[in-house]
Protein backbone atom coordinates (compact mmCIF):
# COMPACT_ATOMS: atom_id res chain seq x y z
CA UNK A 1 0.00 0.00 0.00
CA UNK A 2 1.10 3.57 -0.63
CA UNK A 3 -0.75 6.34 0.70
CA UNK A 4 -4.12 4.52 0.87
CA UNK A 5 -3.59 2.93 -2.58
CA UNK A 6 -3.13 -0.68 -2.81
CA UNK A 7 -1.03 -0.90 -5.21
CA UNK A 8 0.70 -4.82 -5.33
CA UNK A 9 4.65 -5.00 -4.53
CA UNK A 10 5.57 -7.08 -7.42
CA UNK A 11 4.27 -3.82 -9.05
CA UNK A 12 6.35 -1.11 -6.97
CA UNK A 13 8.90 -3.82 -7.53
CA UNK A 14 9.06 -3.43 -11.11
CA UNK A 15 8.86 0.13 -11.21
CA UNK A 16 11.71 0.74 -8.45
CA UNK A 17 13.80 -1.80 -10.35
CA UNK A 18 14.29 -0.65 -13.70
CA UNK A 19 11.75 -2.85 -15.47
CA UNK A 20 9.05 -0.33 -16.63
CA UNK A 21 9.53 3.07 -18.84
CA UNK A 22 5.66 3.45 -18.57
CA UNK A 23 3.10 3.11 -16.07
CA UNK A 24 -0.89 4.15 -16.93
CA UNK A 25 -3.16 4.90 -14.75
CA UNK A 26 -6.89 3.68 -15.86
CA UNK A 27 -10.10 4.64 -14.48
CA UNK A 28 -13.66 6.80 -14.61
CA UNK A 29 -13.56 9.90 -13.34
CA UNK A 30 -13.55 10.38 -9.92
CA UNK A 31 -11.78 6.98 -9.17
CA UNK A 32 -8.60 8.68 -7.74
CA UNK A 33 -6.47 8.74 -10.78
CA UNK A 34 -4.74 11.83 -10.27
CA UNK A 35 -4.20 11.54 -6.85
CA UNK A 36 -2.62 7.83 -7.67
CA UNK A 37 -0.25 9.65 -10.13
CA UNK A 38 0.86 11.90 -7.82
CA UNK A 39 1.42 9.72 -4.60
CA UNK A 40 3.58 7.36 -7.72
CA UNK A 41 5.60 9.89 -8.72
CA UNK A 42 6.64 10.99 -5.84
CA UNK A 43 7.54 7.64 -4.90
CA UNK A 44 9.64 7.07 -8.42
CA UNK A 45 11.47 10.14 -8.01
CA UNK A 46 13.24 9.27 -4.75
CA UNK A 47 15.54 6.53 -7.39
CA UNK A 48 14.48 7.77 -10.86
CA UNK A 49 14.41 10.39 -13.23
CA UNK A 50 10.08 10.69 -13.12
CA UNK A 51 8.19 12.59 -15.45
CA UNK A 52 4.41 12.67 -15.41
CA UNK A 53 1.80 13.12 -18.17
CA UNK A 54 -1.73 14.39 -18.22
CA UNK A 55 -4.28 13.17 -20.92
CA UNK A 56 -7.47 14.54 -19.39
CA UNK A 57 -8.25 17.77 -21.07
CA UNK A 58 -11.07 18.62 -18.93
CA UNK A 59 -9.28 18.41 -15.55
CA UNK A 60 -6.06 18.82 -16.86
CA UNK A 61 -3.74 19.44 -13.77
CA UNK A 62 -0.23 19.92 -15.65
CA UNK A 63 -1.31 22.60 -18.65
CA UNK A 64 -4.21 24.26 -19.14
CA UNK A 65 -7.48 22.86 -20.36
CA UNK A 66 -7.53 21.87 -23.98
CA UNK A 67 -4.42 20.33 -23.65
CA UNK A 68 -2.06 16.80 -23.23
CA UNK A 69 0.53 18.21 -21.28
CA UNK A 70 3.34 16.75 -19.29
CA UNK A 71 6.23 17.70 -16.60
CA UNK A 72 9.23 16.45 -14.48
CA UNK A 73 8.96 15.93 -11.24
CA UNK A 74 11.11 15.27 -8.41
CA UNK A 75 10.56 13.45 -4.67
CA UNK A 76 9.66 17.18 -3.19
CA UNK A 77 6.51 17.25 -5.44
CA UNK A 78 3.50 18.19 -3.43
CA UNK A 79 1.04 20.48 -5.46
CA UNK A 80 -0.11 20.60 -9.24
CA UNK A 81 0.43 24.11 -9.51
CA UNK A 82 3.64 24.42 -8.25
CA UNK A 83 4.48 21.96 -10.87
CA UNK A 84 6.56 23.28 -14.20
CA UNK A 85 5.00 22.53 -17.32
CA UNK A 86 7.88 21.24 -19.92
CA UNK A 87 5.29 21.11 -22.80
CA UNK A 88 1.97 20.54 -24.53
CA UNK A 89 -0.26 19.05 -27.32
CA UNK A 90 -2.96 21.47 -28.15
CA UNK A 91 -5.87 18.87 -28.61
CA UNK A 92 -8.61 22.01 -28.95
CA UNK A 93 -11.55 20.55 -26.58
CA UNK A 94 -12.19 19.93 -23.17
CA UNK A 95 -13.65 16.02 -24.02
CA UNK A 96 -11.40 13.84 -25.90
CA UNK A 97 -14.99 12.56 -27.51
CA UNK A 98 -14.77 14.94 -30.39
CA UNK A 99 -11.63 14.99 -30.60
CA UNK A 100 -9.88 11.51 -31.12
CA UNK A 101 -7.49 11.93 -33.35
CA UNK A 102 -6.36 15.11 -31.60
CA UNK A 103 -6.16 13.24 -28.44
CA UNK A 104 -3.86 10.02 -29.04
CA UNK A 105 -1.84 11.98 -31.60
CA UNK A 106 -0.59 14.53 -28.78
CA UNK A 107 -0.59 11.50 -26.48
CA UNK A 108 2.43 10.01 -28.56
CA UNK A 109 3.76 13.37 -29.57
CA UNK A 110 4.15 14.34 -25.37
CA UNK A 111 5.03 10.89 -24.51
CA UNK A 112 7.91 10.96 -26.64
CA UNK A 113 9.31 14.01 -25.47
CA UNK A 114 8.73 12.81 -21.68
CA UNK A 115 10.44 9.64 -22.60
CA UNK A 116 13.42 10.61 -23.62
CA UNK A 117 13.70 13.25 -20.46
CA UNK A 118 13.08 10.51 -17.85
CA UNK A 119 13.75 7.06 -16.94
CA UNK A 120 9.94 6.69 -15.95
CA UNK A 121 7.04 8.37 -17.39
CA UNK A 122 3.46 7.74 -15.27
CA UNK A 123 0.26 9.04 -17.33
CA UNK A 124 -2.72 10.06 -16.38
CA UNK A 125 -5.92 9.20 -18.65
CA UNK A 126 -9.47 10.79 -18.69
CA UNK A 127 -12.66 9.29 -17.15
CA UNK A 128 -13.78 8.51 -20.59
CA UNK A 129 -13.95 4.65 -20.23
CA UNK A 130 -17.92 3.84 -21.39
CA UNK A 131 -18.84 2.31 -24.49
CA UNK A 132 -16.82 1.55 -27.56
CA UNK A 133 -15.74 5.03 -27.50
CA UNK A 134 -13.91 4.66 -24.11
CA UNK A 135 -12.89 1.44 -25.25
CA UNK A 136 -11.62 2.41 -28.65
CA UNK A 137 -9.98 5.48 -26.87
CA UNK A 138 -7.92 3.57 -24.10
CA UNK A 139 -6.95 0.20 -26.23
CA UNK A 140 -5.61 3.27 -29.11
CA UNK A 141 -3.70 4.87 -26.39
CA UNK A 142 -2.35 1.54 -24.63
CA UNK A 143 -0.57 0.51 -28.46
CA UNK A 144 0.70 4.05 -28.82
CA UNK A 145 2.10 4.58 -25.59
CA UNK A 146 3.46 0.65 -25.13
CA UNK A 147 3.11 0.85 -21.46
CA UNK A 148 5.09 -1.67 -19.60
CA UNK A 149 2.28 -1.68 -16.97
CA UNK A 150 -1.06 -0.78 -16.11
CA UNK A 151 -3.27 0.40 -13.01
CA UNK A 152 -6.23 0.06 -13.10
CA UNK A 153 -8.64 2.07 -10.35
CA UNK A 154 -12.12 0.42 -10.59
CA UNK A 155 -15.27 -0.14 -9.11
CA UNK A 156 -17.21 -3.48 -9.67
CA UNK A 157 -16.99 -4.33 -13.12
CA UNK A 158 -16.60 -0.51 -15.12
CA UNK A 159 -12.91 -1.38 -16.75
CA UNK A 160 -13.62 -5.02 -17.69
CA UNK A 161 -14.64 -4.08 -21.37
CA UNK A 162 -11.81 -2.54 -21.89
CA UNK A 163 -9.14 -4.73 -19.95
CA UNK A 164 -10.72 -8.03 -21.43
CA UNK A 165 -8.80 -7.51 -24.55
CA UNK A 166 -5.50 -8.38 -22.96
CA UNK A 167 -6.52 -11.64 -21.00
CA UNK A 168 -4.09 -13.81 -23.30
CA UNK A 169 -1.21 -10.92 -23.20
CA UNK A 170 1.90 -10.33 -21.32
CA UNK A 171 2.88 -7.03 -21.69
CA UNK A 172 1.33 -4.32 -20.44
CA UNK A 173 1.18 -6.28 -16.86
CA UNK A 174 -2.11 -5.23 -15.26
CA UNK A 175 -2.92 -4.45 -11.48
CA UNK A 176 -6.99 -3.82 -10.79
CA UNK A 177 -6.61 -1.33 -7.83
CA UNK A 178 -9.91 -0.67 -5.73
CA UNK A 179 -11.08 2.64 -5.75
CA UNK A 180 -10.29 4.41 -2.16
CA UNK A 181 -13.55 4.78 -0.47
CA UNK A 182 -12.76 8.58 0.72
CA UNK A 183 -12.37 9.51 -2.97
CA UNK A 184 -14.85 11.99 -3.60
CA UNK A 185 -17.63 12.57 -6.85
CA UNK A 186 -17.49 15.85 -8.03
CA UNK A 187 -20.47 17.48 -10.44
CA UNK A 188 -21.28 19.39 -13.26
CA UNK A 189 -20.40 22.69 -11.94
CA UNK A 190 -17.60 21.65 -9.95
CA UNK A 191 -16.00 20.58 -13.42
CA UNK A 192 -16.93 23.49 -14.82
CA UNK A 193 -15.81 25.69 -12.08
CA UNK A 194 -12.08 24.06 -11.83
CA UNK A 195 -11.65 24.58 -15.80
CA UNK A 196 -12.75 28.26 -15.28
CA UNK A 197 -9.90 28.95 -12.44
CA UNK A 198 -7.31 27.21 -14.67
CA UNK A 199 -7.86 28.93 -17.42
CA UNK A 200 -8.28 32.51 -15.84
CA UNK A 201 -4.88 31.46 -14.26
CA UNK A 202 -2.79 30.43 -17.46
CA UNK A 203 -4.62 34.12 -18.64
CA UNK A 204 -3.69 36.34 -16.05
CA UNK A 205 -0.46 37.54 -17.57
CA UNK A 206 -2.48 37.94 -21.41
CA UNK A 207 -2.05 40.60 -23.52
CA UNK A 208 -3.35 42.00 -26.88
CA UNK A 209 -0.81 40.79 -29.56
CA UNK A 210 -1.93 41.52 -33.40
CA UNK A 211 -0.81 39.11 -36.21
CA UNK A 212 -1.01 39.17 -39.82
CA UNK A 213 -3.70 36.17 -40.69
CA UNK A 214 -1.63 34.81 -43.76
CA UNK A 215 1.26 35.00 -42.09
CA UNK A 216 0.26 32.71 -39.36
CA UNK A 217 -1.87 30.03 -41.46
CA UNK A 218 -5.34 31.60 -41.11
CA UNK A 219 -7.96 31.43 -43.79
CA UNK A 220 -8.95 35.54 -44.65
CA UNK A 221 -12.30 34.28 -45.79
CA UNK A 222 -13.51 32.45 -42.38
CA UNK A 223 -16.38 34.23 -40.79
CA UNK A 224 -15.28 36.64 -38.37
CA UNK A 225 -18.45 35.52 -36.05
CA UNK A 226 -16.96 32.26 -36.14
CA UNK A 227 -13.43 33.10 -34.64
CA UNK A 228 -14.43 35.62 -32.44
CA UNK A 229 -13.34 34.62 -29.35
CA UNK A 230 -11.88 31.29 -30.28
CA UNK A 231 -9.61 29.68 -28.40
CA UNK A 232 -6.67 28.37 -30.50
CA UNK A 233 -3.17 27.39 -29.83
CA UNK A 234 0.45 29.56 -31.06
CA UNK A 235 2.84 27.81 -32.66
CA UNK A 236 6.61 28.34 -33.39
CA UNK A 237 8.42 28.19 -36.68
CA UNK A 238 8.71 24.71 -36.08
CA UNK A 239 5.26 23.76 -35.63
CA UNK A 240 4.92 22.76 -31.78
CA UNK A 241 2.90 24.55 -29.05
CA UNK A 242 4.39 27.14 -27.35
CA UNK A 243 0.79 29.02 -25.92
CA UNK A 244 -3.07 29.35 -26.00
CA UNK A 245 -4.60 32.70 -27.24
CA UNK A 246 -7.99 34.18 -27.54
CA UNK A 247 -8.69 35.71 -30.93
CA UNK A 248 -10.37 39.09 -29.86
CA UNK A 249 -11.18 40.82 -33.29
CA UNK A 250 -10.15 40.42 -36.89
CA UNK A 251 -9.43 42.75 -39.48
CA UNK A 252 -10.45 41.52 -42.55
CA UNK A 253 -9.74 44.65 -44.48
CA UNK A 254 -6.30 45.36 -42.91
CA UNK A 255 -5.52 41.67 -43.00
CA UNK A 256 -5.01 41.44 -39.15
CA UNK A 257 -6.19 39.15 -36.15
CA UNK A 258 -5.86 40.21 -32.39
CA UNK A 259 -4.96 37.82 -30.04
CA UNK A 260 -5.16 37.76 -26.24
CA UNK A 261 -2.28 35.23 -25.48
CA UNK A 262 0.70 35.21 -22.71
CA UNK A 263 3.15 33.84 -25.30
CA UNK A 264 6.34 35.73 -24.26
CA UNK A 265 7.77 35.78 -27.88
CA UNK A 266 5.29 36.63 -30.60
CA UNK A 267 7.83 37.00 -33.17
CA UNK A 268 8.24 33.16 -33.26
CA UNK A 269 4.89 32.26 -33.93
CA UNK A 270 4.34 30.59 -36.99
CA UNK A 271 0.96 29.35 -37.39
CA UNK A 272 -1.99 29.28 -35.17
CA UNK A 273 -4.83 26.29 -34.70
CA UNK A 274 -8.00 26.86 -34.27
CA UNK A 275 -9.67 25.18 -31.00
CA UNK A 276 -13.06 24.00 -30.64
CA UNK A 277 -14.27 26.38 -28.18
CA UNK A 278 -14.88 29.89 -27.54
CA UNK A 279 -13.59 31.42 -24.30
CA UNK A 280 -14.07 34.69 -22.60
CA UNK A 281 -10.80 36.33 -21.28
CA UNK A 282 -11.95 35.59 -17.79
CA UNK A 283 -11.89 32.11 -18.59
CA UNK A 284 -15.73 31.57 -18.51
CA UNK A 285 -16.91 28.86 -21.64
CA UNK A 286 -19.06 30.80 -24.25
CA UNK A 287 -21.69 29.09 -26.44
CA UNK A 288 -21.15 28.71 -29.93
CA UNK A 289 -23.16 30.74 -32.96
Amino acid sequence: MIEGFFCPEEALRDILEGRVKTVMVLGASDSGKTTMVKVLAKYCAKSRKTAVMDIDPGQSHIGPPTTVAWAVVDEKFEDWDKLEMAGFYFIGDISPTSSLLSTVTGAKIVWEKASQAAEIVIVDTSGLIRGSLGRNLKLHLIDLLNPELILALHRKDELDHILSFYQGIKVPRIYKIPVPEEVERKDFSQRRLYREGKFRNYFQRAKDIEFVLREIGLDEKMPSEYLSFRLVSLRDKFNRDIALGIIKQVDKIGGTVTIYSPVSLPEKVGAVVLGKIRLSPEGKQLTDF
